[in-house]
């Protein structure tokens, strides 16, 4: 089996060849071993779709974020109407969404961060939103750049050896909640939850537009990253994320799966995400991405529960396992992970992050081997 065989078979619930292994994305120091490893390598495949996948592919890897797209542009530029607000410190910018951001550099590589919010007030939040998103429109992009681009994916990936997931519209909910401050947010949500909703139906429709867009993309999997819990609890109740934003990510997941039942949509959030899982199967999402152990994700629970409505992606620790176990503790943790959730397909391997340039790279290499010793199937364990 090819890899997108190998994919959407997982996405069915059907059992492929061997279970399919996934990475959202790889940092800088790690990604040099991976060059160093294999730089002299001449029968590598270049794949370069939005980003180059070509050592992605040759670690072992089926599929990973990163699938170029293209998007809905606003009608009136609201920048030339309402400059953002210019930042004094060096290095800090803020972006549409109110969020301060610095940039910096971190092992000889350079970063941006999230630094924090900018909008303390609500009159500030009710200028920002009617600057910004209240009442614009958005056009898609022209039939021809639609045609080029997946004419460029299908020249790339066409024959199935990779499967880059490409976004699914953008997210709603991490936006707006990382512009305002903790107790602004708070209050909203508390005192004026209808406010709150029209501003986040304000912010998704351009997410909603995309979706459109990105649904005429020749692409098999989508992804929606919208980060929106801690470890051990969501960020807000279940309850007030029915009400808020599922409905929205019901119109952005809609708009994939109107073109095609076959194209997959998953969900990815870091932290305690179960909680929001029954409202994100009402959405439609085909799957679900990071199941972060160490904020409580029990894989055999959610495969118990979940598994015949949810694909099941991730779980691999990257707080601990990754940076200080040995490739040993990785095969083992593989090994229960399969036994967990391998039967009957539906569950992907995968770092339950980016691996990141704290993980040991022995042990990036022991996810793969770990995975194609123990995950073919029929299962044996």
């Amino acid at each position: 089996m090819n890899s997108r065989e190998r994919v959407l078979k997982t996405f069915n619930h059907e059992e492929p060849d061997c279970v399919p292994l996934f990475v959202q994305s790889i940092m800088p120091v790690f990604y040099e071993q991976m060059e160093r490893k294999w730089a002299d390598e001449d029968d590598i495949d270049v794949i370069y779709l939005g980003k180059d996948f070509t050592l992605y592919k040759r670690m072992g890897f089926d599929m990973s974020w990163g699938g170029g797209g293209l998007s809905a542009s606003p009608t009136v530029n609201r920048l030339d109407q309402h400059a953002l607000p210019a930042m004094k410190e060096p290095g800090v910018s803020i972006d549409m969404n109110g969020r301060l951001h610095k940039i910096t550099t971190m092992n000889g590589h350079p970063y941006t961060w999230y630094l924090g919010p900018y909008l303390t007030t609500e009159d500030m939040v009710d200028e920002w939103y009617e600057n910004y998103f209240f009442g614009v429109d958005y056009k898609p992009p022209s039939d021809d750049l639609i045609k080029n681009m997946n004419d460029h994916i299908k020249n790339t990936v066409g024959d199935g050896r990779f499967v880059p997931t490409a976004g699914a519209g953008g997210g709603v909910f991490e936006s707006v909640f990382e512009g305002m401050t903790p107790a602004l947010y708070s209050r909203l949500i508390l005192k004026k939850p209808q406010k709150l909703k029209k501003i986040y139906e304000a912010y998704a429709k351009h997410s909603i537009e995309n979706a459109k867009v990105m649904a005429r993309l020749d692409y098999d999997i989508y992804h929606l990253a919208d980060d929106q819990a801690y470890k051990g609890s969501t960020y807000i109740s279940p309850k007030m994320h029915r009400e808020l934003i599922i409905p929205l990510y019901k119109k952005i997941v809609g708009e994939i799966h109107k073109v095609s039942k076959d194209k997959k949509v998953f969900f990815h959030s870091d932290g305690f995400t179960e909680p929001l899982f029954p409202g994100l199967i009402e959405a439609g999402f085909d799957g679900v991405e990071s199941l972060e152990p160490a904020a409580g994700m029990n894989l055999k629970h959610l495969k118990e529960t979940y598994g015949d409505k949810l694909t099941l992606i991730g779980n691999v620790d990257c707080s601990r396992l990754l940076p200080f176990g040995s490739p040993a503790d990785v095969e083992a943790a593989i090994k229960q992970m399969i036994k967990d959730a391998g039967h009957g397909g539906g569950y992907i391997v995968s770092p339950c992050t980016d691996l990141t340039d704290a993980c040991k790279f022995e042990n990036g290499i022991a996810i793969i081997e770990a995975t194609k010793k123990w995950g073919k199937y029929p299962l044996k364990l």
